[in-house]
């Protein structure tokens, strides 16, 4: 065992002042390609200081050497200094061998700073220069799903579906990806089912899914979804997109389990308690659909859409003393919530206020024959007779086969 084998070995087992110690022993004596090796070492271990003085003075007798240009930038990019690394890299000449690599690497940095098109161009030349070449045909595609165009990216994924060197990488689930996000779903779900059979990659499980459901292919969802909740059943996001799939096969009792059984996994989950809450007014369950959309609305009651929801669960149940306290401690300019509040306060007989709601979400429901026949019988208890005739007579406008609302302003019109 040489001395730099000693020290490593002294710094692997926690002697570590004393490997650095024998370390620097090392340095004071290494020729060139001995000094380049420690300062490996040093970048390995993160002394990126130490690293750097050591490629620091051989670039000062190599400057040119892109072996060392390459360590520099990546230690440069440990550091976060990402215009230390370019100018490092850009010395790299076209005709090196490591210039491929330095253009790859480039294009990574390049992107961090935003600069996408000029991270494209860098990829596009080295591809130029290197068509079969398959990490960066890989590097291409990869950089393209990143920005969002995965139709580019599908011509580079099939250029290297094959290749040795990226076996590593399950390029049938990339590609499979890349066409269900392109719309290709039939063609995904080939890719999909090569990839699985590779692997059981979770992601690829629910992405296969995914690509099911929008193929309406509800009983594979199943199937996909199962499998990959058996493997992880924390992986909550699978829970809505089941629940879903059992709901469209007929079985929304089940649909309601699997969220449950979601809940118990992820119970901070505002989008699982309202979906929840619908799956159970669906079943006519009002009482559990209250309860998950309250949790619902306890966890996000800046949201509107959850709000109107729960609102609504509420009219079910006839609650609307609770509407009112609800809508008067969460007051939003929504003209839904407004004829809500407006209902609930005529139930409970404090006409005035459902008058002023009324009026100011009057403009939004002017058509509506529902909203125009509660504001004609607001404005009937009040008093204001001749302005209930004109809300009702409007109401018969657009439900004219009502017969109830006939009769009502039919009498109207004979009291005056």
């Amino acid at each position: 065992m040489n001395d730099i084998q000693l020290a490593m070995n002294m710094i692997d087992t926690g002697q570590t002042e004393d490997g650095l110690s024998l370390l620097k022993d090392c340095l004071k004596k290494a020729d060139d390609t001995t000094a380049f090796q420690i300062a490996n070492i040093y970048q390995d271990y993160g002394l990126i200081d130490n690293a750097e003085t050591v490629y620091q003075r051989l670039l000062k007798r190599y400057p040119n050497d892109s072996t060392i240009l390459l360590q520099m930038a990546e230690l440069y990019i440990d550091k976060d200094e990402e215009g230390k690394a370019i100018d490092a890299l850009i010395k790299i000449h076209k005709l090196d061998e490591n210039y491929l690599s330095a253009q790859l690497l480039l294009a990574d940095l390049y992107q961090l700073e935003g600069l996408d098109e000029v991270a494209e161009q860098k990829l596009l030349s080295a591809h130029k220069m290197a068509p079969n070449e398959a990490v960066i045909s890989f590097a291409l595609s990869e950089f393209y799903m990143s920005i969002g165009e995965p139709k580019k990216a599908i011509e580079y994924y099939k250029q290297v579906l094959n290749a040795e060197s990226l076996s590593h990488e399950n390029i049938s689930l990339k590609l499979a990806e890349a066409l269900s996000l392109a719309g290709d779903f039939e063609q995904a779900m080939i890719y999909y089912q090569k990839g699985l059979d590779k692997d059981k990659n979770l992601d690829g499980l629910f992405g296969y899914a995914v690509t099911a459901s929008q193929l309406h292919k509800y009983q594979t969802v199943v199937s996909a979804l199962e499998e990959l909740r058996k493997l992880d059943p924390q992986y909550s996001t699978l829970y809505p997109l089941l629940a879903k799939a059992y709901d469209h096969e007929g079985a929304t009792d089940e649909a309601l389990k699997v969220l449950e059984d979601g809940l118990k996994q992820d119970e901070f989950n505002e989008r699982l308690y309202a979906e929840a809450g619908d799956l159970a007014a669906k079943l006519h369950d009002w009482i559990k659909a209250d309860a998950y959309y309250k949790k619902a609305y306890r966890l996000n009651p800046e949201s509107t859409d959850i709000l109107i929801k729960y609102i609504e669960i509420k009219v079910e149940l006839e609650e609307f003393e609770d509407i009112i306290d609800i809508l008067e401690e969460n007051k939003q300019d929504d003209p839904m919530l407004t004829w809500y509040l407006a209902t609930a306060y005529m139930k409970c007989d404090r006409l005035e206020e459902a008058k002023s709601c009324y009026k100011t979400c009057y403009e939004h429901f002017s058509q509506n024959a529902e909203f125009l026949n509660e504001y004609g019988e607001v404005m009937w208890e009040l008093g204001d007779r001749q302005r209930a005739l004109i809300y009702l007579e409007k109401a018969l406008q657009y439900d004219p086969e009502n017969q109830n609302l006939q009769s009502f302003v039919e009498r109207i019109k004979e009291d005056f």
